[in-house]
């Protein structure tokens, strides 16, 4: 959409030539039901539904068009019908058309909402999930696993707009529209009003709770048979010591010597034990099942916790390497037509070479990431100057420090020694380093880089006036995978594997590393120290 935004023809007002690079476009988008170019009062010049020079329609969804109109940025609409296509459906992705830095034209792609429902389908369930439901802005369901014929298009129950009005995410219990008792988890889509919500069978949920209820029952209840059994026998041996004990009263009585059989409550103290021994027996046996539903509980949370990341870094990948391959495509189809100038050309190939050696740098990352988890990592260990390597990655970043007007403060001691190591490893080292200070530190910052020797070991610090790190997430910047939220992916780029490898190549090295921070917005201190020779 950005490439065709900012078209040639375009800017020449070619509307005839605009629509048969729209049209082409189209069709190499299965997903995509048309293209339309809007004037800034919301008139449709172009739809390439439509062949060029017939009457069209205002716009259709206006209020994601204003938002266009008065952001300047780009926005996804809510679900709405193409009067041009009866019974067509789809989501309309603004995009704003700036020339002199003024707005000329809304661009405007629909997507079909089929291949909307399409994405939600293939999604992986989860283990006893009822149904996926996305909404748009106004609550209209846009797409749904469940009986899509009668719910796509209608707006979803009352108790859920309300709940998606009042908070961007949370749970709640509720009956659907077929009746059925369920839990509702939903969440809000990342920079857009969409809602996306799943539902689990009440049952689900609530089977582990009615379990465990049944389970404490039924002790209660075989304690209880127990207490009765032991009650019976205790008293038969009482009740027959008492009886000898009355018939020897009597005999007594009658001057004939009494026959005393020895009056024992040896069957009361056994059963006292009995009791005893099935009480312990019992705490044990619901001690054992705590901890297995605790260690299964630690188990679950650990797991989904490893899942979550999982899925976070997948869709961090997906995003990262998409991202440059949108420019190069969108340029590429340009230079194809022939009809960019000199300087146009120029700019469209600096920004292929600049995309190609950002993506390249990417699977660099992950396939020294694949090395590391596989043990196939080697280095070649000779005596380097740290000096030296240093200097080589300063003068790499040097150029982008530059572009953002951050100063390079290197401090570096020429008597610090040698160390052994990879030198080209090493130099990756203080690169993914520097490489980070220059990316998290805003325009008109610094970076200071101190190599000095600490008794036996060689200390480098890079440090700069960034960011910063976050307490919380502070133990954990060295993971594989981890970055402290999903913003900072969208906001600087990157997979989070830098410092992941960093940590990983020093202890290659017999060296180790260390961060710190005094909070967010206060910058961050990277120290680096590795055996001298």
């Amino acid at each position: 959409m950005h490439a065709l935004a900012s078209s040639e023809t375009l800017s020449q007002a070619d509307l005839k030539a605009f629509h048969n690079e729209a049209t082409r476009v189209v069709k190499s988008q299965p997903s995509w039901v048309t293209v339309i170019l809007l004037s800034p009062e919301g008139q449709q010049l172009v739809n390439t539904i439509q062949p060029l020079g017939q009457p069209l329609p205002k716009a259709v969804e206006v209020e994601s068009f204003q938002k266009t109109v008065k952001t300047y940025q780009s926005t996804i609409g809510n679900l709405s019908q193409s009067p041009l296509k009866p019974g067509m459906i789809g989501v309309p992705v603004r995009v704003p058309v700036m020339q002199d830095e003024k707005l000329s034209y809304v661009l405007t792609g629909v997507i079909n909402q089929t291949a909307i429902a399409r994405v939600v389908r293939e999604q992986p369930s989860i283990d006893g999930e009822w149904t996926r439901t996305v909404v748009d802005g106004e609550g209209i369901v846009v797409a749904r696993t469940r009986a899509p014929e009668r719910f796509v298009g209608q707006r979803g129950t009352p108790s859920f707009l309300k709940s998606i009005r009042e908070s961007e995410e949370g749970l709640y219990r509720e009956t659907t529209l077929e009746g059925v008792p369920v839990y509702i988890a939903f969440r809000r889509v990342d920079g857009s009003p969409w809602t996306v919500a799943v539902t689990v069978p009440a049952t689900v949920i609530e089977k582990p709770v009615q379990r465990a209820m049944w389970l404490v029952v039924g002790s209660g209840l075989s304690l209880l048979v127990i207490s009765g059994v032991g009650a019976y026998i205790l008293s038969r041996p009482i009740s027959r010591s008492i009886t000898s004990a009355a018939l020897a009263a009597e005999a007594l009585a009658n001057g004939k010597y009494p026959q005393i059989n020895p009056l024992s409550i040896k069957e009361v103290a056994l059963l006292g034990q009995s009791l005893a021994f099935a009480a312990h027996l019992l705490s044990q046996r619901e001690q054992e099942r705590t901890d297995h539903l605790q260690r299964a509980e630690a188990a679950r949370e650990e797991a989904e916790a490893a899942n979550r990341v999982k899925d976070e870094f997948l869709a961090v990948l997906s995003h990262e390497l998409r991202t440059p391959l949108n420019p190069i495509l969108g340029w590429s189809h340009l230079l194809r037509t022939g009809k960019l100038d000199a300087a146009k050309t120029a700019v469209a190939l600096e920004a292929i070479e600049r995309n190609a050696k950002l993506q390249t740098q990417l699977i660099e990352d992950l396939l020294d990431i694949t090395r590391i988890m596989r043990g196939k990592l080697n280095l070649t260990m000779v005596p380097v100057s740290l000096v030296s390597v240093t200097e080589a990655a300063i003068a790499t970043v040097q150029l982008a420090a530059e572009a953002k007007s951050i100063q390079i403060h290197p401090a570096l001691d020429a008597s610090t020694g040698l160390v052994l190591g990879d030198s080209t490893r090493l130099q990756q080292i203080i690169l993914n380093l520097l490489t980070n200070a220059v990316k998290f530190t805003d325009r008109g910052g610094k970076v200071s880089v101190q190599l000095v020797r600490a008794d036996s070991q060689a200390q480098l610090q890079v440090s700069d006036t960034g960011k910063g790190i976050h307490p919380d997430f502070l133990p954990y910047v060295f993971e594989y995978f981890r970055q402290e939220d999903s913003t900072t992916t969208r906001r600087f780029g990157g997979l989070g594997l830098g410092l992941a490898i960093v940590r990983h190549l020093v202890e290659l090295h017999g060296g180790t590393v260390e961060a710190d921070s005094p909070g967010e917005g206060k910058g961050a201190t990277f120290t680096v120290k590795l055996p001298l020779l």
